[in-house]
């Protein structure tokens, strides 16, 4: 299992985990108060499942360059890309390089809010969200990427609506509403 991320903090952390470490860290709870908690791997995941994971920092928008050159990359017969498409740079990126790193057979899921922000990825870059610009019909996130992964070599096998909250403190949360979708790759 290769496992990557852009933020350096976030691999450092599953490492430590990894290693059977105990991770302690602040929760906001109202202002500047706040609550120490802990995080260890669930119990009864052994040595040798937790080391079959290589965790390193990485950009997903150079996956085929990874596929190319990283030693030991290779492909793989599932791929979960969890709240990252509307995150890049350059997601079309990433995208094309799909059919490069899965196998034949093998599946992607992909969950995304499609919350485009200028502050992540350029306009331009975007999948949808936006009026086209000869019709100014809607181009929604979702029917682009069915443009998109299809001529890739990928069919969709599944579609839901995945609900997730995250805490801001102990009385604000965010509910979002992710899209879900499965691809698998002829």
């Amino acid at each position: 299992v290769e496992a990557f991320d852009f933020s350096e903090k976030f691999i450092l952390a599953a490492k430590r985990m990894q290693s059977g470490e105990e991770l302690k860290f602040n929760v906001p709870i109202e202002g500047d108060i706040t609550e120490e908690v802990s995080v260890i791997h669930e119990p009864g995941v052994d040595t040798a499942s937790m080391e079959r994971v290589n965790f390193f920092q990485g950009d997903a928008c150079a996956l085929s360059e990874y596929a190319d050159t990283k030693k030991g990359f290779g492909t793989f017969d599932g791929v979960i890309m969890a709240n990252l498409l509307c995150r890049l740079p350059d997601p079309i990126s990433t995208i094309n390089a799909l059919p490069k790193i899965v196998n034949t057979g093998g599946v992607v899921i992909m969950v995304t809010p499609f919350t485009w922000l200028e502050e992540f990825t350029p306009r331009s870059k975007w999948l949808g969200g936006f009026q086209d610009a000869m019709t100014q019909e809607p181009m929604y996130s979702k029917d682009q990427l069915k443009e998109i992964m299809e001529p890739l070599g990928f069919v969709k096998i599944h579609e839901e609506q995945m609900p997730l909250v995250i805490r801001e403190h102990r009385r604000k949360y965010q509910y979002i509403v992710s899209e879900a979708t499965g691809w698998r790759k002829q």
